[in-house]
């Protein structure tokens, strides 16, 4: 049987989430650089960063009730 710890998917999950910031950081860029300054601009970034800040909340939350030194048995 093989053993995982559960860190080792934290650190992959931690790994996702830097991807998700450096990608979500050249959408910003270029909104911001070639987009139209609008109203409907403005509130779609708001939007998405109000919804991305409350998804690492809520995982951030339930992460820690978790006990990360534990193993996966498979």
């Amino acid at each position: 049987m093989i053993e995982i710890s559960l860190y080792t998917l934290l650190i992959i999950y931690g790994l996702g989430v830097g991807i998700f910031i450096v990608f979500a950081i050249f959408n910003l860029y270029h909104l911001f650089a070639y987009g139209f300054l609008s109203f409907s601009s403005f509130f779609v970034t708001f939007l998405f960063l109000a919804i991305t800040i409350l998804l690492l909340f809520i995982t951030y939350t339930y992460g820690q009730l978790i006990d990360w030194s534990a193993t996966l048995v498979i």
